[in-house]
């Protein structure tokens, strides 16, 4: 070989050397490259990649992008005889703007795509690539980009791997979907996507479904998820562009599991899927035991709210009164006890379960959205506070009620004393509480009757503890003539719940509906003052006097709810999902308040906590839009809201900062734990 061919054989591979390694194309906010697994082609299949790599802070989209966005595309231009596949996506990450999802990558990613060669390919004749790449780069702005893209590569029939690409061609492809093992099923109607899993053993994992049609699905709505016994069901809003139901429903399911995440291709039949009306919050696996164990651990915990505060001084009072009884009398009492409050919590869980079977949208205190049941603990809680205060005693009547909770003795005293507790306990949640009850509400109802009752045996425990472990009763005081002073002192208390009481009543109807009530508190006391007496004109006008005063809470004033209800904060400062979408679309940071005037935990954090000069200050510095969501009475819309965080009822705080995602806040708040919410 002479030496000008040597020197053109040279030349001819430094330059197919120097195509393979062509630099990348820097564009706007975004550096791309088409490469290969190999460093050279072999005639059949073979690997390249378009490699994408945006800058911090800056994304590009999945084949489906969501609600805005453009997929990647490529355009190739081949030599005759060799061809290329479609795109591999690898699964994207969700990202939310605004009231906005969609669907992409934030990193280094590789867009695979198979070349093939034919089989009589010669093994000495390079293959030119060459593709026109399009994309769309997004940050808070966007900047759609494209760039001509090439690659020369020789012809080898063992082609050697470029060790420069290994490890992201492997990443990527641990993040293809594999086929789903699973038969799915698929409805669409009234306005929600059910997806079926049969079989799907994924209880406690973190599920996310990507539909591959992009007018099918709010991409910003939030993921409803219920393991079942034989499988999942996953539901979603439909997208406001939805028209019909495909003839099949197609798109990958990622779950992340005992720290490994693998996507599956999913196609879905069309059929009949239950909706699952809340969100399943996953972030420590949530098993039946754990929830149990949740609802004891806020049900004792629920012994130190303020409101349960004056039937337990009762109930202590009870246990001092019975220290030198036998074992089996002090047991007997914390049984009884028990039995009320553990009873009484199945009584609300049916009657919950019943109406939200109904269609009625309600949680945990949902009783006291009632002006009647409010009024009605009113008068309850204002005649006892009589009782205590000596103004009237009750003796043997209504079976021993009145004396049993000041000085009676029977069984039939501690168990309607845990009652009591139990109704005295709905306008409170503890830690621990909202976890359980969400759960509760998304599960059959044997297993959500379950874990109300593990809350009740949690808010009896202490009592119930006593009662077999009498020697616990040695760090109380010893009974004495004190008990009868504290007895008294504590009618206070109750007298201030129904000031409280008859507030609330006021917030839920109006200024005249509370002065009914009042009416009837008054013909309350006046039949307590004629309990005792004797006489046909005395019972005459006493059972006149209670059934006036039952009577009123069925007066109209006590029905209805004006139009200017009474509300906190100004009309614009109101929780409205359109509210929140717009301020979050415009990049606001906005603190959302689920309360209600019943609710005691929701005011001590807002006087303790939110109303305090700090964190207003804070608030004001940052420029946070409060919104309040007002559930003293019934509201669909809020109790959507606390479905989709797993909650049954309020408080519930979320923060969204600059738009972004929603934090949520602890129910008991502190001071530190929302200025620490107030950081990106």
């Amino acid at each position: 070989m002479n030496i000008r061919l040597r020197f053109l054989l040279l030349l001819a591979l430094l330059s197919a050397s120097i195509t393979a390694h062509a630099a990348p194309v820097r564009a706007d906010h975004i550096e791309a490259e088409l490469i290969a697994e190999h460093t050279a082609l072999k005639p059949g299949e073979n690997w390249v990649a378009l490699r994408l790599k945006p800058d911090a802070n800056w994304h590009t989209y999945w084949q489906n992008p969501g609600d805005v966005g453009l997929p990647t595309q490529l355009g190739w231009t081949l030599p005759k005889g060799v061809t290329a596949g479609a795109i591999q996506w690898p699964y994207p990450q969700l990202h939310k703007l605004g009231g906005l999802g969609y669907f992409g990558y934030g990193e280094e990613t590789l867009h695979l795509v198979q070349i093939t060669l034919p089989a009589n390919w010669p093994s000495s004749r390079p293959v030119d690539l060459k593709a026109e790449a399009k994309w769309l780069v997004c940050a808070d702005v966007c900047i759609p980009g494209k760039a001509t893209l090439s690659l020369t590569l020789p012809t080898n029939a063992a082609p050697a791997i470029d060790s420069r690409w290994t490890q992201l061609f492997a990443e990527t492809r641990a993040r293809l979907p594999i086929a789903a093992p699973w038969k799915s099923q698929f409805s669409a109607s009234n306005g929600d996507f059910s997806l079926r899993l049969e079989g799907a053993k994924l209880e406690g994992a973190t599920i996310t479904f990507f539909q591959y049609d992009s007018d099918l699905l709010n991409s910003a709505a939030p993921q409803r998820i219920a393991f079942d016994a034989d499988g999942i069901r996953l539901s979603q809003k439909l997208s406001p562009y939805f028209a019909k139901a495909p003839a099949k429903a197609q798109g990958v399911l990622v779950v992340q599991q005992s720290g490994k995440t693998q996507a599956y291709e999913l196609t879905a039949e069309p059929g009949t899927v239950a909706v699952v009306k809340t969100v399943a919050k996953v972030d420590t696996p949530i098993t039946l035991p754990l929830v149990l164990l949740f609802a004891v651990l806020g049900g004792l915990i629920l012994n130190l709210m303020p409101c349960v505060f004056p039937v337990l001084s009762l109930k202590a009072i009870s246990v001092m009164q019975n220290r030198g009884h036998a074992a089996k009398q002090q047991r007997g009492h914390a049984l009884a006890y028990t039995a009320g409050v553990v009873l009484s919590c199945g009584a609300v869980a049916v009657t919950l379960l019943a109406l939200r079977a109904g269609g009625q949208a309600i949680g945990w205190g949902f009783q006291l959205q009632s002006p009647i049941f409010v009024g009605l603990l009113a008068y309850l809680m204002f005649a006892l506070g009589l009782s205590m205060s000596g103004a009237v005693e009750f003796g043997t009547r209504l079976m021993g009620v009145g004396q049993s909770l000041t000085q009676g003795s029977g069984y039939g005293s501690s168990f309607f004393t845990g009652v009591l507790a139990t109704i005295v306990a709905s306008p409170c949640t503890a830690p621990f509480m909202g976890t359980a009850l969400g759960y509760a509400l998304t599960q059959p109802p044997l297993l959500s009757l379950s874990v109300f009752l593990a809350l009740g045996l949690g808010l009896a425990l202490p009592f119930l503890l006593l009662g077999f472990f009498p020697r616990l009763a040695a760090f109380l005081p010893r009974p004495g003539a004190w008990m009868e002073t504290f007895k008294q002192v504590m009618a206070y208390p109750l007298y201030l719940t129904v000031v409280w009481l008859i507030w609330v009543l006021a917030h839920q109807t109006s200024i005249d509906g509370a002065g009914v009530a009042l009416v009837g508190l008054v013909l309350v006391a006046f039949a307590l003052w004629l309990w005792n007496r004797r006489g046909v004109l005395a019972k005459t006008l006493q059972i006149a006097s209670l059934a006036g005063a039952l009577a009123l809470l069925a007066h109209p004033l006590l029905q209805t709810t004006p139009a200017s209800a009474a509300l906190s904060v100004d009309p614009s400062g109101v929780y409205s999902a359109e509210r929140l979408q717009k301020l979050r679309s415009q990049g606001h940071t906005v603190f959302i308040d689920f309360t209600a005037d019943w609710c005691i935990t929701c005011k001590v954090n807002e006087q303790t906590v939110l109303k305090t000069k700090r964190v207003q200050e804070a608030f004001a510095a940052k420029n946070v839009t409060t919104l309040v969501g007002d559930w003293t009475r019934a509201d669909p819309e809020i109790t959507k809201v606390l479905e989709e965080f797993g909650r049954s009822g309020v408080p519930l705080y979320l923060m969204y900062v600059n738009g972004g995602e929603p934090k949520v806040l602890p129910q008991i708040l502190t001071t530190d734990t929302v200025l620490e919410a107030l950081n990106p």
